[in-house]
Parts: structure tokens; sequence; C-alpha cells
């Protein structure tokens, strides 16, 4: 996170968050899933399998399956649109926001006992790590924080041994999105269930204006 701009680690922080709001929303409108950190729901797959719970294996599977084709589909995107990547995958995030709101206001279908909107919602959390990338790796994921944590903990050390805080901040600041969003996302579910969606939706939408706007100024600055 260090090597990215301001303006690119505060878009980071704002990702962070509002994966944080959708986890939490998905976690509460399926009963104990995450949409966006694919290893705890990794773990709870293969233990309800070993327990002959297919059921909760089989919900566990379509998140994972979901979120897995959400990053597939970013990765084509990075790869089809080159420069121009950034606000192409932003608005694939933002699309599929939307049509798990969509799904969510429009349908009662459900794919294993998962939501549609919930499919949706993991898929679009999936694309979201496509955000930031070099050289054909995602440099930055904004939709889990293990690495996040680690490093906070690594950038400490530095910072109490004489180093610059700053890396340690930013780092902290990642994983407190994250945190937040959730926070107010389970707040959130309490009141619009999981229409709440539409607020990380808006959240995304604007997030690709600002991104357009900011990368039209820079083209026309010589």
């Amino acid at each position: 996170m260090r090597d990215l701009r301001r303006r690119e680690r505060v878009l980071a922080v704002v990702l962070a968050g509002t994966a944080g709001f959708v986890d939490a929303v998905g976690f509460l409108v399926v009963g104990g899933y995450f949409v966006s950190f694919m290893s705890g729901n990794s773990t709870r797959m293969v233990v309800s399998l070993a327990d002959g719970d297919l059921g909760a294996a089989g919900i566990a599977a379509v998140v994972l399956v979901s979120f897995f084709t959400g990053a597939v589909v970013g990765a084509v995107v990075t790869r089809r649109r080159n420069l121009d990547d950034r606000p192409a995958v932003l608005t694939l995030v933002a699309v599929l926001l939307v049509a798990a709101l969509a799904a969510q206001r429009l349908t009662t279908v459900e794919v294993l006992a998962v939501p549609l909107s919930v499919a949706v919602a993991a898929t679009a959390m999936g694309a979201m790590n496509s955000v930031f990338h070099s050289g054909g790796e995602v440099s930055l994921g904004v939709t889990y924080m293990t690495g996040a944590v680690v490093k906070s903990a690594h950038r400490l050390v530095d910072a109490l041994a004489g180093g610059s805080w700053a890396p340690y901040r930013q780092q902290v600041a990642l994983w407190s999105a994250l945190v937040l969003g959730g926070v107010a996302g389970a707040l959130l579910h309490v009141v619009m269930g999981a229409d709440a969606l539409a607020l990380a939706a808006a959240v995304v939408i604007g997030a690709v204006i600002v991104t357009v706007r900011l990368r039209a100024r820079d083209l026309r600055t010589p």
C-alpha cells in the first residue's frame, strides 16, 4: 500500500469499508457465512462435510463459487481494458451490487439456501479485488484483512525501531475501515435488511464517478 498515491490509498480504504459493510449484511442474511472472506467459508465447508452436513457445506460452496467467479471476471476486465481498467472494474462492481439489490427486491430465488442477492454480492466482492493489481497480480486485496493485520504488526515493530509510522497507519486504516464498515452494515441490516446493499452500491458508484473524473484530469494535464 505504501507504493500507492494518496488518492489511491483513500480509494482502498473506502473499498475496504464497503467490503466490510457488504460482508456484515451478507453474513446476517445467510446466517453465518461470509461474502468477502473466503478462508472462513472454506473452513466452514470442510468442517460441514466432515460432520455430514451437506446443506451447510453447499451454502459455503455457493458463496465460494460466486466470489471466485467475480474474481475471474474482474481479472478478465483488467486484461481487456488495459490502462483504463480501474474505472471498468469499479463499474463492474457497482453493476453487480445494483443487480444484488434488484435481486433482493424482485425475487425470492435461492441457490442451495443462498439468496440470489447474496450470491451476486459475493460475486461483486470477488471482482473488487481486481481494482488494485500490478503485473497481472493482485497488489492489494480490499475484501480480506489477514494480510493487513500481519503487515500492521510488522510495520509497528519497524516504527518502534525508529522507522516511519506512515506504513503502520496505512495498514491500520485498511483494517479499521473494514471493521467500521462491518459495524455500519450490521446496524443498517437491523433497519433495512438486505436492502442495505443500496448504500454499498451508492458508495461504489460514487467511487466510479470520482475515479473517472480524476483519470480525465490526469489525461488533460501535460
